[in-house]
Parts: structure tokens; sequence; C-alpha cells
């Protein structure tokens, strides 16, 4: 977690590039502001980045959004 001056941050989603791409379309479509962590690193060279390259790529959101965004990311998973 990421301590800001005004806000707390979180991970809520780890995963593959083209998985994460899409969760963070998702969110931010639905009002939630996000950073991808790892981005290109994690396309490129993903076991530099985590262990054995197992879901390189992170989103971090605000942690107030968390309850909306997982919310989100369930019904995504659901549609799949």
């Amino acid at each position: 977690m990421i301590r800001t001056p005004n806000s707390e941050t979180m991970v809520i989603f780890s995963g593959k590039p083209m998985d994460a791409e899409m969760i963070n379309q998702l969110l931010n479509d639905h009002g939630i502001i996000t950073l991808i962590s790892n981005k290109l690193m994690g396309s490129i060279a993903p076991w530099q980045v985590s262990a054995g390259g197992f879901e390189p790529v992170e989103i971090v959101i605000n942690k107030a959004d968390e309850h909306k965004a997982y919310e989100l990311i369930s019904a995504f998973h659901e549609a799949e």
C-alpha cells in the first residue's frame, strides 16, 4: 500500500498485461482513477518484476474506491 498526503492507495488487481488493460479501462469508464504498475516490463520481461513472471502487472487505485472496483471486477469476471 502506498500512502499519499490525502489518501491511501491499494493494489486492486494483479495479472497479465492484456487483462490489466481491460480492467483498467473498465475502472476508468466508471470514474475510478487508476495507475498501472509494471506495464512495460510486465510485457517485455515479466520475470524481472515478479517471481517466475506470475501476474506481473498491477492496477493501483484509491482505497476509497475499493468497494466499487471489486464489484466491477467481479461482474467483469462473471461475464467472461
